[in-house]
């Protein structure tokens, strides 16, 4: 979050007006739930893995079926397709959407993709006070 951000989100909730100037608890309540895509590569067996065998199977056989996820499939092979990428770009919510996965199955995917994106006291902490030490909030 900017510092822009972070004064906007306290101005506009009440909870966090009342835990000014407490920037430990400031950035603990502006952290819960943020989360950030990070990095992820999965095959076939992280599919497998997360949906399992069942749920896997017709899933991937839709997905080596489809002329439009043709080059999908060797990278599912070869462990390399970035769910990061395609889970940003919408990719995979035709599956949802063609009843191959349900809403949960995806956010399981997907979930592998994320993590913690927590704010950091001291950017709390120069949001909140000015140069001189008085409150901007």
């Amino acid at each position: 979050m900017t510092h822009d951000e972070i004064r906007a989100a306290i101005g506009a909730d009440p909870a966090l007006q009342a835990l000014v100037p407490d920037t430990v608890a400031l950035a603990a309540a502006l952290s819960e739930g943020r989360k950030r895509w990070k990095p992820t590569e999965i095959g076939v067996g992280t599919i497998i893995e997360v949906l399992g065998l069942a749920a896997a199977n017709p899933v991937l056989d839709a997905l080596y079926a489809s002329p439009d996820y043709r080059h999908v499939k060797p990278l599912l092979e070869q462990g390399r397709l970035r769910l990061d990428v395609v889970a940003q770009a919408g990719l995979l919510e035709p599956l949802v959407a063609g009843g191959l996965l349900t809403q949960a199955q995806l956010d399981a995917l997907v979930a592998r993709a994320k993590e913690p994106a927590p704010v950091a006291e001291y950017d709390v902490r120069v949001a909140i006070y000015a140069d001189d030490g008085s409150l901007r909030v």
